[in-house]
């Protein structure tokens, strides 16, 4: 029994420790339960002076300063929203615009191509029109449409191709004019093609006449590469004339080549000084031999007097210019070996080189 006693001891110690950890979580509890009341008292109060007893124009330090914090806190999280909202929007307007853009380029393309077409027709048909009134002018001389097919390098027309042939009637010798007048003839003739020679290549001639003083003369072209314009020379001309310049030059058709009566030019220069053979005069053709497209071949036969047919003219040879009238005439230039870079398929692989054509002949026979 006495051993007992000690453990009677503790158990009381420990009760008592007990019941005085349970009376100060009490009382902590009932302080916090204090404080607390306080607290919400204190934000009621606060609630109620702000809503209903202060002056609305009224602010104070603490409602600004919580104000200004949460308004700084407010702009940044709004920067950063409307950053993230543009990018994704630009994003979104980037995909939509490059498919507008790309839309449009191929509308433009496509209206760029339209408009080439229709610029390219309104002068096509502008060429056609002077065209047919051409071959109202030339329809007793029984013409032909053609197109420019081939020519020679360089910036003049001296030698050309047309896509008509002996299956359309054309043979060598034929007038080929267009609406502008006399542009050459024709030297070599294929299936269904032939080739023409310009009244401005230095390998041609043509019997002309002054419209207005009934002068004859010869007209011979002078053209090169390095030439400025397609200014042809006149020679034979009688001492005493009165051509002036101006004057309108056709075709003579004493040379049994070329119809009378067809338009070649206008005189813009008359020599002063005659030689031996007469005066020459400057003559510029009325058709622009840098552009050439559709032209007409005059398919009405010349009558000569020899009944062999006129020869075949090789286009790649240079042949020697008749002497100039006159000791200040500058002789006619053959064409440099550059004008030669490019040929024609041949009609006549056999055909003969002549040493002239037939209009020097005609010439040295007056």
């Amino acid at each position: 029994m006495p051993k007992k006693k000690p453990s009677t001891k503790r158990q009381a110690r420990k009760s008592a420790v007990r019941r005085s950890a349970q009376e100060q979580r009490r009382v902590r509890l009932a302080r916090r339960r204090i404080l607390f009341s306080i607290l919400v008292l204190l934000v009621v109060a606060a609630i109620v002076f702000f809503l209903v007893l202060r002056k609305s124009s009224e602010i104070s330090i603490a409602e600004n300063g919580i104000g200004s914090l949460f308004s700084r806190v407010q702009i940044v999280f709004t920067n950063a929203t409307n950053g993230v909202r543009r990018f994704t929007q630009r994003w979104r307007d980037f995909d939509r615009l490059q498919e507008e853009y790309d839309a449009m380029a191929l509308e433009n393309q496509r209206l760029n191509l339209q408009l080439n077409s229709a610029q390219e027709a309104i002068r096509e048909n502008e060429r056609l029109q002077s065209a047919l009134e051409a071959k109202n002018r030339y329809e007793a001389l029984d013409p032909i449409f053609a197109r420019v097919i081939a020519r020679e390098p360089g910036q003049w027309f001296e030698t050309f191709s047309i896509n008509r042939g002996n299956s359309d009637g054309v043979a060598a010798g034929m007038s080929v004019v267009n609406g502008d007048g006399l542009i050459g003839r024709v030297y070599e003739v294929g299936m269904n093609y032939a080739k023409v020679i310009c009244i401005v290549d230095s390998r041609s001639a043509v019997a002309c006449m002054v419209q207005s003083t009934r002068d004859n003369g010869i007209m011979r072209g002078r053209i090169s590469s390095t030439s400025d314009d397609a200014a042809c020379y006149v020679y034979y001309l009688p001492n005493l004339n009165s051509i002036m310049p101006g004057d309108t030059v056709i075709t003579s058709g004493t040379d049994s080549l070329f119809p009378k009566g067809l338009h070649i030019g206008t005189i813009t220069a008359v020599s002063m000084d005659a030689g031996s053979e007469g005066s020459y005069a400057v003559v510029t053709p009325s058709v622009d031999f840098r552009h050439l497209e559709e032209v007409f071949v005059l398919r009405e036969v010349i009558e000569t007097d020899s009944d062999e047919a006129l020869p075949v003219v090789n286009a790649a040879r240079s042949a020697s210019p008749s002497a100039t009238p006159g000791p200040n005439a500058t002789p006619t230039p053959s064409p440099t070996p550059a004008e030669e870079t490019w040929s024609y398929p041949s009609a006549d692989a056999t055909a003969q080189i002549l040493e002239t054509l037939p209009e020097d002949e005609w010439a040295r026979d007056q």
